[in-house]
């Protein structure tokens, strides 16, 4: 979707809180804004490209209280295609320039500054990837504000795949793969200390991430007994393994496939599959079961999810 229209101070400061986040924009001067050169929704993401003069914006607590829990478990990313600037969270202020990948947290307040033009590409995703990556100790906590280099191969890759999310069938795929080079981006440049090995074997943690994903829509085969078969672990040493990071495999199962439910009903490849084959293609036995489970997590039902993307033409 494109949006290149030029916006004044106040106007930008509605078009975010109406298509992005609620917040506070202060410009430098009385011109324009900025605008937006794009904008998709694929997957649980929400992507954009925009183009910005200097200006401050805030993300207060009242801001982040309107948001659904699901949002304020969100991610946001800042893709700096040129431009300079900083970000400020818990007390931290991060400088970014171009090619750098800035992250903040929605469950506290923030504030982006631009202090040049600059454009770049924002990214909402989910969280819950960032805490499942490797070697991640932080369990459930907020994610703390960083910036990422643009010299990592993970930014770069960011870089090289963000163009073509625009259109629907690519950009469907590409969306299941960035949030776990965005982590990979994330977590790029901590260093490794003995204490991180002693969180988890890494070999057999990838390993079950790998069956996971290879028989995560195959609901008589994704289970703990046949996880740990395949992988040849004892099961407790599995839940461990997930207790480590501040995950649960059962709830790491459910919201993958819910994730990608969710990603099903906003494509426009699928519109013509209902809800119930959907339900089945995850994983799950039960529509009924599926709607409960779906409407608990986004706070909306399947069919109204469809009708809401339907109605704003985003797929």
């Amino acid at each position: 979707m494109n949006v290149s229209q030029v916006y004044s101070s106040r106007e930008w400061e509605n078009l975010l809180a109406k298509t992005f986040l609620p917040g506070s924009v202060d410009v430098e001067d009385d011109g324009s804004a900025g605008y937006i050169n794009s904008q998709v929704r694929p997957n649980r993401l929400w992507l954009a490209q925009l183009t910005v003069r200097p200006q401050s914006i805030v993300h207060a607590a009242p801001h982040l209280s309107t948001l659904s829990t699901g949002e304020r478990e969100s991610v946001i990313a800042h893709v700096v295609v040129e431009g300079s600037g900083f970000v400020e969270q818990g007390g931290e202020r991060l400088p970014f320039r171009g090619g750098d990948v800035s992250f903040r947290n929605l469950s506290e307040p923030s504030r982006v500054v631009f202090d040049a033009p600059g454009s770049f590409y924002a990214v909402r995703l989910p969280a819950t990837v960032m805490q499942a990556h490797r070697g991640d100790r932080m369990g459930r906590r907020n994610l703390a504000p960083r910036i990422a280099g643009g010299e990592s191969l993970p930014v770069h890759t960011v870089q090289r795949l963000l163009p073509g999310m625009t259109s629907d069938i690519p950009g469907f795929y590409l969306s299941f793969a960035l949030p776990w080079l965005f982590a990979a981006a994330y977590h790029g440049d901590e260093t490794a200390t003995a204490t991180d090995v002693r969180v988890g074997n890494e070999m057999r943690w990838q390993q079950v991430l790998n069956y996971i994903e290879q028989h995560m829509f195959d609901c008589d085969v994704l289970s703990p007994h046949a996880c740990t078969q395949a992988v040849g672990i004892s099961e407790r040493y599995m839940h461990r393994l997930f207790a480590q990071r501040g995950l649960r495999f059962s709830k790491t199962v459910l919201e993958r496939r819910l994730d990608t439910a969710h990603a099903l009903l906003q494509c426009g490849s699928y519109r013509g599959h209902t809800i119930a084959s959907i339900a089945y293609q995850c994983g799950f036995k039960e529509a009924a079961h599926f709607s409960r489970l779906f409407k608990q997590r986004y706070g909306v039902s399947p069919r109204e999810c469809r009708a809401g993307i339907e109605s704003r033409g985003l797929s």
